[in-house]
């Protein structure tokens, strides 16, 4: 193997020496750290041809956008550089240029790509308790906010309190965390109970109604559920009922993976129907799973309301193996030891992942005043681009190339 004096400060990054194997079609580098990788020539000669990566200074030459034959590719030479590494390739006259860093950060290893993907922190009500609040005007901070989108991405849940409480705050602050998705109740949502003499007819929407509610994930009727939802506070009950709860639904599943490994195995393997037809404008019906896991068995995602749940759509002999799932699945998602309660203040914000969190409300005493909540929700992809971005801003390069399972909520 060819010494290297590639000598960065942090030693992750620091190329101690190379070797490529013709025969093999891999390059293998040793990191300052001691760490070793093994890159395919196929894999290295793909960024050529790969613009996301932004290689300003490679050419297009015009040639179809995938790489060659992988037996056909040979290197000539390797030549390391500053922060960087240049590979001549046999019978060219150009070379392709790789950053260093971003070689180490995407190790093809097994224990690279296991880190790259890491799981959820799984959390009970005692937990959240002891969660950090962050304060509205942090937002405009962009290690603060990163701070904040990393605890949404690994728990799911983070709570920001002095937003200002007046009405329409909500989507102006909107702005810091991706485009508003518009949702079944619009771009903004009026979550508002008033008595019964000044609301006239009850909406037809549990939203506005003022009996409790059983913990749920919003509009997991659609191929693509509702992404980040944010929820302020601008009038709670006057009379501190109303409750706002939280559950950790991934939690709540990898419970269910230890208790009842058949109800798990059934809700992840098998694709249920969800439906919204309350009226002649809604005929909204997907079949998903109500567990999703990615690749490698993690629980990634949840989509779970009673509401929304219509009698099954399965064969005969699997009906009530069904049924028998899904009491388990909601005996742990309901389990009090599971959920956050909270009574929200004016200008307290909830901000939560909607397809692992499930929210509800307790019951309240509608006629004692009005009770007031506007939601929002965010693009799921556009908070994840907005993740990346702050981890590159804040020097967690580490983190920017994590990606969510596409296919775990939206498969069926």
């Amino acid at each position: 193997m060819a010494e290297a004096n590639i000598q960065p400060r942090d030693p992750r990054y620091a190329l101690a020496g190379f070797s490529h194997n013709q025969e093999e079609r891999i390059l293998s580098l040793e990191w300052g750290d001691g760490h070793h990788s093994r890159l395919p020539y196929i894999w290295l000669r793909h960024h050529r041809f790969f613009p996301a990566l932004g290689r300003p200074d490679q050419e297009d030459d015009g040639r179809v956008r995938l790489p060659d034959v992988p037996e056909e590719l040979a290197l000539h030479a390797v030549q390391p550089g500053e922060g960087s590494l240049e590979l001549a390739w046999a019978g060219e006259d150009k070379m392709t240029r790789h950053d260093l860093a971003w070689l180490r950060d995407n190790c093809l290893c097994k224990a690279c790509r296991t880190r790259r993907q890491p799981k959820p922190v799984l959390w009970d009500g005692k937990d959240a308790e002891d969660f950090r609040w962050f304060e509205a005007s942090e937002l405009e901070d962009s290690g603060s906010r990163f701070e904040l989108f990393l605890q949404v991405r690994d728990y799911g849940l983070a709570l920001v309190r002095n937003v200002p409480v007046e009405p329409g705050t909500i989507m102006e602050l909107s702005k810091h965390f991706g485009p508003v998705r518009r949702t079944h109740h619009g771009s903004l949502f009026d979550i508002r109970s008033l008595p019964e003499d000044r609301q006239g007819v009850r909406a037809n929407i549990g939203a506005t109604a003022a009996n409790t509610l059983a913990p749920h994930t919003d509009e997991g009727f659609r191929h693509a559920p509702l992404g980040i939802m944010l929820f302020h506070c601008l009038k709670p009950d006057v009379t501190g009922r109303g409750a706002s709860t939280f559950v950790d639904g991934i939690a709540a599943a990898e419970e269910l993976r230890k208790s009842d490994p058949e109800a798990f195995g059934f809700l992840t393997r098998n694709a249920l129907v969800l439906a919204a037809e309350r009226n002649a404008l809604e005929r909204f019906r997907t079949r998903a799973r109500l567990i999703a896991t990615d690749r490698a068995g993690v629980v990634r995602g949840v989509r779970m309301a009673d509401r929304t749940l219509p009698p099954m759509d399965l064969p005969e002999d699997q009906i009530e193996e069904a049924y028998r799932a899904l009491r388990a699945f909601s005996s742990a998602l309901y389990a009090p030891h599971r959920v956050y309660e909270r009574v929200l203040k004016p200008g307290e914000m909830a901000v939560f992942d909607n397809q692992r969190v499930l929210h509800s409300r307790k019951s309240f005493n509608r006629e004692a005043g009005e009770r007031h909540l506007q939601q929002v929700s965010i693009e799921r992809d556009e908070f994840h681009n907005l993740f990346r971005q702050l981890a590159e801003q804040v020097g967690r390069y580490d983190l920017a190339n994590w990606e969510p399972d596409a296919g775990a909520l939206t498969h069926s």
